[in-house]
């Protein structure tokens, strides 16, 4: 959206150089536009937003300079070159300054000859907006299209011819068209007024009837060449800007306009360009937000390949009782499988540990504890000793069967002969060895043996205290 500023209304930026009114019934904006047609002009405008574009009739490179200089707010100026230039005028937007902060700004564009229609204003969120018109193109979110008939149009090149004829683009390059029946649009805004202006074809015959409805009050109007038209006018092959409809001094407020196409006749069609109302909020900050309503006035596609508008209803999130549904069943597929994986993991910590319990100590078929020694060459300084043992050496307790009895040795050897059948815990200290002989051959399997970790400096422990 914009606020327009007609060239009607800004009589103090042509003050340097010899600039002249032109008006036409059709084809301007508020039917007139500013020119200048020698070079030494300026253009002086002051604004306040973040942004302004100028939309007029270009210059022809055969007789005019194509270049002119915008100096904005306390900058340099800097050299500008009209867009398309080239032998053919082209009504157009051919000026627009950079994106600025928020807040007042002056530009001057000198050294210009052009034709001026008028001006768009890109507010900012602490723009004020008494008293502005607001232009809403038709490409916008807020205006809700209906029905299988409309067609977008981009990059429209119309012939216009008003005092001369020139090559002319609509409002954003492109326009919305119908002439079905039973098309339409719902556009809802908060102001004093609103107008309808669109493209009128001179070239198509026939009619198409549209009924605008303003509140529950409904005005018919046709579209069709009218008759008497000047024969001048009717040498363009489109006219740009051209009002279908208007409605001025409502009560300050919320306002729903709809239009519906009731009857066509003919290859005439509804040409829809852009909307303008006068707002009666203060600021962008401020104004409502229609297109936050219910999803039934969501806009709708209208039926063309190329169409940039937001989806159709069919194609908006199910309804909340459906998302829950689908989260219950999400939820419930989350917990089950983590469910199943703990399980999992508990079976498989279940076999580790027993693999392990098994891998310290081996049962012999004779029932028989066996202790595995430790592998060649390793020390005994990195063994364990049975964590039972090392329980017992802090909290005695009675058992069922004594356990066996540790027995050191001296010896000059640290290697064990084929008859010991539990084999050595092969831990050296200094020259001698200790051994475990059980007195009772039925030791039970539970027992947890492992070697004692000592350094090489300390005596191998005695546990026969602890009997």
């Amino acid at each position: 959206m914009w606020l327009l500023l007609d060239s009607s209304d800004m009589g103090s930026s042509f003050t340097v150089g010899d600039w002249r009114a032109a008006s036409s019934s059709v084809g301007w904006m508020d039917n007139s536009s500013m020119t200048i047609g020698t070079p030494g002009g300026d253009l002086v405008v002051s604004f306040q937003g973040t942004s302004i574009s100028f939309v007029g009739n270009t210059p022809s490179s055969t007789n005019s300079p194509i270049w002119f200089f915008s100096g904005i707010d306390s900058n340099e100026p800097y050299n500008c070159t009209y867009p398309d230039a080239g032998p053919t005028q082209l009504y157009t937007q051919w000026y627009q300054t950079p994106t600025l902060s928020d807040g007042l700004h002056t530009v001057n564009l000198s050294s210009i000859v052009v034709n001026l229609d008028y001006t768009l204003i890109t507010p900012g969120l602490t723009t004020p907006l008494e008293g502005s018109t607001i232009v809403v193109d038709d490409t916008d979110q807020e205006l809700i299209y209906h029905g299988p008939g409309w067609n977008t149009t981009h990059d429209d090149v119309m012939i216009q011819c008003l005092g001369g004829c020139v090559n002319a683009t609509p409002l954003g390059n492109g326009t919305h068209r119908t002439r079905t029946v039973g098309d339409g649009l719902k556009f809802m805004f908060a102001g004093t007024s609103v107008g309808i202006y669109g493209v009128f074809d001179w070239t198509s015959t026939g009619s198409v009837s549209l009924d605008f409805t303003l509140d529950n009050q409904t005005t018919s109007a046709d579209v069709t060449i009218p008759a008497g038209s000047n024969p001048f006018v009717q040498q363009s092959q489109q006219t740009q800007n051209y009002e279908f409809f208007s409605a001025t001094n409502l009560q300050a407020g919320n306002h729903t306009l709809l239009i519906n196409v009731t009857q066509s006749l003919g290859n005439q069609s509804f040409i829809l360009d852009f909307l303008t109302y006068q707002p009666s909020f203060d600021s962008l900050a401020t104004k409502p937000n229609f297109t936050a309503s219910s999803p039934s006035e969501t806009p709708s596609t209208p039926a063309s390949p190329s169409s940039s508008f937001p989806p159709s209803q069919s194609t908006l999130p199910s309804a909340p009782s459906d998302r829950s549904s689908h989260i219950g069943t999400i939820a419930g597929a989350t917990v089950g499988g983590a469910a199943a994986f703990l399980g999992i993991a508990l079976i498989f910590l279940i076999c580790w540990r027993k693999t392990r319990r098994i891998s310290q100590g081996k049962i012999h078929s004779s029932g028989q504890l066996h202790i595995e020694p430790s592998p060649p060459g390793m020390s005994a300084q990195n063994s364990m000793a049975p964590t039972s043992l090392i329980s017992l050496s802090k909290s005695p307790v009675s058992r069922p069967s004594p356990l066996p009895k540790a027995e050191y040795t001296e010896s000059p050897s640290t290697e064990l002969g084929p008859s010991t059948e539990l084999g050595p815990s092969t831990s050296n200290f200094g020259r001698g060895q200790w051994i475990w002989r059980p007195a009772d051959p039925e030791i039970r399997a539970t027992e947890e043996w492992r070697e004692a970790d000592y350094s090489a400096s300390e005596a191998p422990p005695d546990y026969s205290s602890i009997y």
